[in-house]
């Protein structure tokens, strides 16, 4: 009996430390900057956004260029013009101004919106690979070491994914 009782306890223990052993977490990280700028989709996008920003910022000189002109003529001009010219100028100069500071708010808001339009189709590029070479590496998550949110993570339980994911992005070219 004492025999039966010992070989029981003895394979539910074996069985709860097979349990355990499955249960053990597996990590992988990865630099996800590290893997965007490896793709040369990144050079293409970064240099389609360079050329857009130029366009953008010869507008702002043009812009600053014609303000400081029409400033510069009206401080000359300004002694010699009745007040109605005069006010009629500096309102025209106001607005001037204003618009073009409208315009540099407005080209920063549509930078923004170009960069993540031309990213858009690199990170859903990249999260798919995320995705693959987490389900085939039998990862129960992985973690973006760039967010700098992990401070610590046990290298026993984790591995780097980033060449992996590299790799994975590197075939389906």
């Amino acid at each position: 009996m004492k025999k039966q009782l010992f070989l029981l306890s003895f394979l539910l223990l074996a069985t709860f430390i097979g349990l355990s052993a499955q249960s053990v977490a597996k990590y992988g990280y990865l630099s996800r900057k590290a893997i965007v700028e490896a793709l040369p989709e990144t050079m293409v996008a970064r240099s389609q956004l360079d050329t857009l920003r130029a366009k953008y910022e010869a507008e702002t000189h043009y812009n600053e260029t014609e303000f400081r002109r029409q400033f510069s003529e009206f401080l000359q001009s300004q002694k010699g013009l009745p007040e109605p010219i005069l006010l009629k100028r500096q309102s025209d100069l106001q607005i001037l101004m204003e618009r073009s500071l409208a315009f540099r708010r407005e080209a920063e808001i549509l930078l923004k919106k170009a960069e993540t339009d031309l990213f858009a189709p690199i990170n859903t590029k990249v999260d798919a690979a995320i995705r693959v070479v987490g389900s085939e590496r039998g990862y129960d998550c992985i973690i973006d070491t760039d967010a700098g949110s992990m401070p610590y993570f046990n290298p026993a339980l984790s591995e780097d994914a980033t060449s992996f994911v590299k790799a994975k992005l590197n075939t389906h070219r």
